[in-house]
């Protein structure tokens, strides 16, 4: 190794994330840990010369709950593109160290569940550091190779906030020195009762001198309404303003563009509090339909096909409502369940069936078979609800099989919709406990014949065994949040899938109204159903030159027939404006890979499923849950610390394929987001 005079350094991040793997669950660990180490010089082809690992002095590690010397920030600017759904949001802050001495300069940002980390760069002392995408478990052997030479180590913890991920990097910065951070993640805005949310965290926990949100919205369909709401400062669903964000300048460019600017003054930050503004900025948006075939965008060899059909009818629906009332759900949770069904049942439509399983230690019908949501019924079941009394164990499997039995009766009916609507706290504790053989067995007696929607109540449970057992009988998890809106949340949830109109749905593609397949890597075709307000997307790629023409089929039944939706597209009438389509399939099929290895039921298909998930990300360098960035100085080269942007911004992508091409074998750490800074030191002789 070369050493020239004084100690040459290297800034090296490690950055592990989970965002949108919600099914990658944190069992009993629910902090985020963001640790500092000492580590070694990089080797070649991205690997670590441990021959290089030297021992350092202790860096100093921020602490939770203890209020931080850190530089000011100077200005915090977001930049959003949104282009069909898809956001690409670049966030770069400067901070400023004015004192005569070192201080801390800390860099935090909270991401949505579903993005992805694309890019992370620095500018220190105009020096630019940039990323690359690394495959996980490379770095977390020379997290590991550094703590086992001894080198420093340090940790802090931090609750993550609901729906959010944290991602949190601290330096030290010298005297009258400046940095520039930047950040850049991409998100698929998902359409939930008829509405596209972008939120956009803003919580800089100060005064700052400039800061400026600009968003940039183009939908080729049109947009048939946009609204910026009030900033969003609490995670309660009681708590949310409808009314407009005033000072949010709003301009419609034309039918599909809008553009939207936030500049708060020094003085109306200080008016929301004395840390400024500490909430969520955000857009909610719908696009106009015209087609009920739905809406199709092709760019090179990639193509999106957006399916959200107008006027359909709703069709009825038999549900069970799959209760656990076992001693956990005492206090709040059972009286917020109760207080949710009031409001659910109420919401039953005439035509619907329902019934009520609760379990504890065993499981209890309300009534020996399906009744009609008739006024007589929802009364009769309410009082069954409010009498529920919380005691014993936690039996899951035998209650999903009791509904399911349940739901066989009426199985000849094929115009409803049919459902099970599961509520838990907790892990099954009587019965069959081991969560593989229950979701084998929902598997089995569902038959695909009843889709499963899993409720999670607070953090006791497994999120991936109910995400798991949801995705596998076509449904989905979501977690309920252990506050004053648990009842909220509940019927929330219960709205989204209140009004189905389609089931069975399946989309096809071929050519020149071939059914012959000519389309390859081609996400999720197949859904159980399809509720009122949502939207199916679907993306895939041509294995060779395109087609001229595009045959497009969709079916599924619906509450008066059996539904056939054909047409043929000219491929030139198809062709997006912009080359972001590539893209966001790559972003598709990396989260469909992923939730396609959650639920497949052999080890060598998940390590398949896993492997390509793995090589996408780093091709397309995204931080996922199989993935890390690596930001290192870019040699030679140094830029102003005024500004960032462009290329050498780090926007480039520096992704070493060549060296990673298995799949992790780490531990995947859901939810969260780790960022190890680890410090190269090259002593001298």
């Amino acid at each position: 190794m070369v050493r020239e005079g004084w100690a040459l350094a290297a800034l090296c991040l490690l950055v592990s994330a989970a965002c949108g793997s919600e099914g990658y669950d944190k069992g009993e660990d629910k902090i985020a840990g963001f640790n500092v180490l000492i580590a070694a010089r990089q080797g070649s082809r991205g690997q670590i010369d441990r021959s290089t690992l030297w021992q350092a002095a202790p860096h100093r590690v921020r602490r939770q709950g203890v209020v931080p010397d850190t530089a000011d920030v100077y200005w915090l600017h977001v930049d959003s593109r949104v282009t069909s759904r898809f956001a690409t949001v670049t966030v770069e802050s400067k901070l400023a160290n004015r004192a005569d001495r070192g201080r801390e300069a800390v860099f935090t940002m909270q991401l949505p569940e579903a993005a992805f980390i694309s890019n992370f760069s620095m500018v220190i002392n105009d020096t630019l550091y940039v990323g690359s995408v690394m495959e996980r478990g490379a770095a977390r052997e020379a997290y590991d190779a550094a703590v086992e030479a001894g080198e420093s180590a340090g940790h802090v913890s931090q609750e993550s906030p609901r729906g959010r991920e944290v991602f949190q990097i601290a330096i030290n910065v010298g005297a009258e020195e400046k940095v520039t951070f930047q950040l850049t993640y991409q998100e698929f805005l998902v359409r939930r009762l008829g509405i596209y949310e972008h939120v956009i965290s803003i919580r800089p926990a100060q005064i700052i001198p400039d800061m400026r949100i600009s968003v940039d919205l183009r939908e080729p369909q049109g947009f048939s309404f946009l609204r910026v709401p009030d900033i969003r400062t609490s995670d309660l669903l009681t708590d949310q303003s409808t009314d407009e964000l005033s000072t949010a300048a709003v301009s419609r460019v034309s039918p599909e563009h809008y553009t939207v600017i936030y500049a708060p003054s020094e003085q109306e930050q200080t008016a929301m509090s004395a840390e400024g503004i500490m909430g969520d900025f955000v857009v909610q948006y719908d696009v106009i339909r015209h087609e009920q075939i739905g809406f199709i965008q092709v760019y090179g060899d990639y193509f999106v096909h957006y399916f959200a059909p107008t006027g359909l009818p709703v069709m009825p629906k038999s549900v069970i409502f799959v209760i656990d009332v076992s001693g956990s759900m005492r206090g709040d949770k059972i009286r917020q369940t109760k207080e949710a069904m009031a409001v659910i049942l109420d919401e039953l439509r005439g035509l619907d069936f329902f019934n009520i399983v609760t379990f504890s230690d065993r499981t209890t019908r309300w009534r020996s078979e399906l009744q009609v949501a008739n006024q007589a019924n929802v009364k009769a079941a309410n009082t069954y609800v409010n009498n529920m009394i919380a005691t014993g164990g936690t039996n899951i499997n035998d209650a999903i099989i009791e509904a399911s039995a349940l739901l066989d009766q009426v199985l000849r009916h094929d115009s409803r919709a049919s459902m099970i609507v599961l509520l838990t706290d907790g892990q099954p504790t009587i019965g069959v406990t081991n969560t593989n053989q229950i979701i084998a067995n929902a598997r089995d007696h569902l038959a695909e014949n009843h889709a499963l929607f899993c409720l999670g109540f607070g953090y006791d449970f497994s999120f991936e065994f109910l995400e798991r057992l949801a995705l596998q009988n076509g449904g989905f998890a979501r977690r309920i949040y252990p506050d004053t809106d648990g009842e909220l949340q509940l019927t929330s949830f219960f709205d989204e899938v209140a009004k189905p109109l389609m089931i069975d749905v399946n989309m096809g593609y071929g050519q020149g109204g071939s059914s012959a397949l000519q389309v390859a890597d081609v996400t999720q075709t197949a859904f159980s159903n399809y509720f009122n307000g949502s939207e199916v997307v679907v993306a895939g790629r041509f294995p060779g030159a395109p087609p001229s023409n595009f045959h497009v089929t969709v079916t599924g039944k619906g509450a008066q027939d059996a539904l056939s939706l054909v047409e043929d597209f000219q491929l030139a009438s198809l062709a997006a404006p912009e080359g972001f389509v590539e893209r966001l399939w790559a972003y598709l099929t990396i989260k469909d890979l992923l939730k396609k290895e959650r639920t497949a039921t052999e080890e060598e298909q998940q390590s398949r499923l896993k492997e390509r998930a793995l090589n996408m990300s780093l091709e397309y360098n995204f931080v996922t849950p199989l993935t890390s960035v690596v930001v290192l100085q870019n040699d030679r080269q140094t830029q102003s610390a005024d500004r960032v942007s462009g290329d050498d911004a780090g926007l480039r992508y520096y992704v070493k394929t060549s060296s990673y091409s298995g799949a992790s074998s780490g531990r995947s750490w859901p939810f969260w987001l780790v960022a190890s800074a680890v410090v190269l030191a090259l002593l001298p002789t």
